[in-house]
């Protein structure tokens, strides 16, 4: 029951780019590109339609928060030793590129929701809840780690520097996400 709860406050807080992406172009549809005018755009949504900017701006900010809080609440894990590594940051970005277009592509709040359920539900099935392109702004990494029993996983790790070396992940302690994938600070 928890890991079902824990699973769906992930995969909602991985999809929000879909919901943050389509709103942003209904509020940035401009007809000129004038500074003034974006300034105006920006004035009339607050004042004409507060609740949906609360909603945009608190629950991105919910929806970055919420992650890391869960997982952190979870045991801690020694990650003993690493015989391979990979940096694999870019090999999501196609996924979320996707629903930036078809978010983009979407006219109305209907066809914007059914397709947000569809991705939604693509995304929980397919266990990559644990991608959330919003830790790319936060300075998480992603690696894709071999153990020496031959075991990959996916390690999502806040560090300032990429990791190069497989030594460097060694005796690591990681807050497990799902069976095969683990978050943390080096």
């Amino acid at each position: 029951m928890i890991n079902n709860i824990r699973r769906f406050s992930l995969t909602i807080s991985s999809t929000w780019i879909f919901v943050i992406s389509y709103y942003l172009r209904k509020l940035f549809v401009l007809q000129r590109a004038d500074v003034s005018f974006l300034y105006q755009v920006i004035l009339s949504y607050i004042k004409f339609h507060p609740v949906r900017l609360g909603i945009l701006v608190f629950g991105t900010v919910i929806m970055v928060v919420v992650p890391i809080w869960i997982t952190r609440a979870s045991k801690d894990e020694l990650f003993a030793k690493a015989k391979l590594i990979e940096l694999v940051d870019n090999s999501f970005v196609p996924s979320y590129l996707g629903y930036f277009f078809v978010s983009m592509s979407v006219d109305n709040y209907v066809s914007m929701w059914a397709f947000y359920c569809l991705i939604y539900i693509f995304v929980f099935c397919s266990g990559s809840e644990y991608f959330n392109p919003m830790f790319l702004f936060l300075k998480y990494h992603f690696y894709k780690a071999e153990s020496e029993q031959g075991v990959q996983t996916i390690i999502i790790l806040k560090s300032n520097e990429v990791v190069r070396k497989s030594s460097e992940l060694d005796n690591l302690k990681l807050h497990r996400i799902n069976n095969l994938t683990y978050i943390g600070r080096k």
